[in-house]
């Protein structure tokens, strides 16, 4: 599966079906599924945007997972610039003129699943959907004990 990487609270706003529409500078010719990353780089003052623009009561960005896939979804589109695709601006995570707006479907959060984000589209060893944490092995007690 493909994942791209999201800043917070980006990626909660899309995992949380808050986003529609993301806005990038490149264009990417994949279309279908697509898991969230939330990397560990956050946007404190776009809190402010999600709360004030797009009226939603976004997490502070302490409480906000980073650094892991969080969501999954479809990507289905991408509008040309200045294309509003008919999403009002609090569906989108804007970021102004000249950006292309990847359009996302079908998105859900999934359990968080620590995981290194990258540059662009990147490809996922596993289905987020799917996937099961290791089981934790109960550590070996001491011979001597």
């Amino acid at each position: 599966m493909k994942a791209l990487s999201f800043y917070q609270p980006i990626a909660w706003m899309l995992a949380h079906g808050h986003f529609v529409v993301d806005d990038r500078t490149w264009i990417p010719y994949y279309r279908g599924p697509i898991a969230i990353h939330a990397s560990k780089t956050g946007l404190e003052e776009y809190i402010h945007y999600c709360r004030q623009i797009a009226g939603v009561d976004v997490p502070d960005m302490v409480d906000l997972e980073r650094g892991g896939i969080i969501g999954v979804g479809e990507l289905v589109d991408v509008l040309r610039p200045g294309e509003s695709g008919g999403f009002p601006l609090e569906k989108r995570a804007y970021s102004g003129p000249g950006h292309y707006g990847l359009v996302f479907a079908n998105v859900t959060p999934v359990a968080f699943i620590p995981y290194r984000g990258k540059p662009g589209l990147f490809d996922l060893d596993f289905d987020p959907r799917t996937y099961q944490a290791p089981k934790v092995i109960a550590p070996q007690r001491n011979l001597f004990d």
